[in-house]
């Protein structure tokens, strides 16, 4: 089934309902406050998909000189699969290149499949591992860097 969505910047009215999404889909989940402040610093990036219907994915990218860092992305488990996290990382990654980031990097878990495949099917490499990174179930997160630029 294709999906018809944009993406675009987030804006703080945006936080709470990713504030939603990152509590359903992740372990330590962002506060709408976390949202916020992200959408509200120069040292940020943060990207939506959105449908008819509001928000349904988003990433957020922190940048300083040369590097960016991805400490969160994520899609409501209802839109998964159908390219929204490739457009939104695109995005920032679009944006990200055109204020000088040359690297990014990200934790991801191990066993994440699905998300490792994404990764890597961008251009994103293994760089390292980072012992127990992750809780609930504790486990390893795969460190991985992509070029950009």
């Amino acid at each position: 089934m294709n999906l018809t969505f944009e993406v675009r910047e987030a804006t703080i009215e945006d936080a709470e309902t990713l504030a939603k999404i990152s509590a359903e889909s992740l372990d330590l989940p962002w506060r709408a406050k976390d949202f916020a402040d992200a959408v509200a610093s120069p040292q940020a990036l943060v990207y939506v998909a959105a449908d008819e219907n509001g928000a349904f994915g988003y990433v957020v990218l922190y940048h300083a000189a040369d590097e960016g860092e991805i400490p969160s992305v994520a899609v409501d488990a209802n839109y998964r699969r159908r390219g929204a996290a490739r457009a939104i990382v695109e995005a920032a990654f679009s944006d990200a290149s055109q204020r000088g980031v040359r690297k990014v990097f990200l934790e991801v878990r191990q066993s994440n499949a699905p998300a490792l495949a994404l990764y890597e099917s961008m251009g994103f490499l293994s760089v390292g591992v980072r012992k127990n990174f992750y809780s609930n179930p504790t486990e390893d997160a795969c460190l991985m860097m992509c070029l950009i630029g």
